[in-house]
């Protein structure tokens, strides 16, 4: 901790002994002390910019970061390239959740102390909370130029670079070529292969000449045991040596450039943190198996972290892995019966498992701490069905209905009403149903030989 030179005369020599005092404080922590007697020593010397920006130091350190603004403004009036006071400034709209108003002090910060590396990660972040990749990309690679060992910039030169695919993505037209195409590789990154499948060939319907597309079969093909079948759109992709273009091409280099950062990461010392990073490059992916490793690796390096251990929950949930997530949410209910995160978590996989009455006052919990947990109610939706009690079900359902992407819920809601006697709403529900899995339906194909 940094504290300023005062410019305090001799002729002031009790406002020098409150000084140290104060600067005592802050060495020792005891924040709250140091606000009071710098508070005392500002008002008896207003004009001293080394003064105010102590306060907002204090201010900052104890959480303070309402209060701090003012003083960090104050000092760059009488100061405005003062490093420090910009950076301070910039990091406590940060805390406060306004990125917008971060930016500017941030940017300014860096310029005036370009080798601050603490104040690049900081703008880098704010550019990509902001939505501004490019200008997050320059700055997490000035990151990692100035400390190739530097964990969190290649992190966020990866996350950079995803947030530049996916905003190629969406300027690529809905089901031409390259969208099935790039809407095929997601899938199978997570595994879904038959709907995959289906989307690459319709993917060369439209484009018989699609870079990649062949490539991509054959992983299909060998991933589901047809390694002859794979040998054959290996083969086409030979012939054909197409390279991908404008848009298409653009979001394959910038995936390419994201794994090649995140890979970065797997190069670095072990450390806690460095693993945290990983889970959560991993999570970001939606490989929730390699971000649930990760979380174990970080927690043999630091046991017993709580936060960590609802990390890897939450990431055995997601990957489906219900026993392993089971008696590790059950600890973690005990430590915090009042999480709603926790109490859906774990009623969702007994739900899961098949213990639907036990699940139920987990779930209840869940959406009564917070209601707005949809993937909550749509959890206690399924379990009431399936206890039979389809009246509770359906306020739930009804409720969730927003987050049903693929159909689901509408079909649950139809097999509510029908069980509740609502034959006209139950026959409605499943119109719904059909409409929203229809198009899921067409795209599941299955996996067959090469045509």
């Amino acid at each position: 901790m940094v504290l300023f030179g005062l410019g305090l005369t001799a002729q002031t020599g009790d406002l020098a002994a409150k000084s140290g005092r104060a600067k005592q404080a802050m060495t020792a922590g005891r924040f709250q002390e140091a606000i009071q007697l710098y508070t005392e020593l500002d008002g008896a010397a207003p004009g001293n910019a080394g003064l105010k920006m102590n306060l907002g130091l204090a201010l900052h350190s104890a959480g303070r970061f309402r209060q701090a603004i003012p003083q960090f403004q104050a000092v760059l009036k009488l100061q405005p390239d003062l490093a420090p006071a910009l950076f301070l400034l910039g990091v406590a709209y940060l805390k406060l959740g306004d990125p917008a108003k971060a930016l500017e002090p941030l940017e300014k910060a860096v310029n005036a102390d370009p080798g601050n590396a603490l104040a690049v990660l900081e703008l880098a972040d704010t550019y990509l909370s902001l939505g501004r990749p490019e200008q997050a990309a320059a700055r997490f690679r000035r990151l990692t130029e100035m400390d190739p060992q530097h964990p969190k910039g290649w992190q966020g030169l990866g996350l950079s670079y995803l947030a530049l695919a996916r905003r190629e993505f969406e300027s690529i037209a809905a089901e031409t070529p390259a969208w099935y195409a790039l809407q095929g590789r997601s899938l199978l990154e997570q595994q879904q292969y038959r709907t995959a499948f289906g989307l690459y060939q319709k993917a060369l319907e439209g484009d018989p000449k699609l870079a990649g597309a062949h490539v991509a079969l054959a992983e299909i093909y060998r991933k589901t045991g047809h390694p002859e079948w794979a040998a054959i759109e290996e083969r086409r992709e030979a012939v054909l040596n197409a390279k991908p273009t404008g848009e298409y091409a653009r979001v394959l280099d910038y995936e390419r450039q994201a794994l090649d950062s995140f890979g970065r990461l797997e190069q670095l010392p072990e450390t806690p943190e460095l693993h945290e990073l990983r889970a959560e490059a991993y999570a970001i992916q939606k490989r929730h198996k390699e971000a649930a490793g990760e979380w174990r690796a970080a927690l043999k390096l630091k046991p017993n972290d709580r936060r960590m251990e609802k990390a890897l929950a939450q990431s055995l949930w997601l990957n489906r892995d219900y026993e392993a997530a089971r008696p590790l949410l059950e600890r973690l209910h005990r430590a915090e019966p009042a999480s709603a995160e926790v109490n859906h978590q774990l009623g969702d996989t007994l739900l899961q498992l098949g213990d639907f009455a036990r699940a139920i006052p987990y779930l209840e919990a869940a959406v009564k701490l917070k209601p707005a947990l949809l993937h909550g109610r749509a959890s206690l939706a399924r379990a009431y069905l399936r206890t039979g009690q389809p009246k509770r079900a359906l306020g739930h359902l009804k409720a969730a209905l927003p987050i049903d992407d693929d159909g689901s819920l509408h079909f649950q809601l139809s097999r509510a009403y029908e069980r509740a006697g609502q034959e006209d709403l139950a026959r409605q529900a499943m119109e719904e149903f059909r409409r929203i899995s229809r198009p899921q339906q067409e795209d599941e194909r299955p996996i067959s030989a090469p045509r």
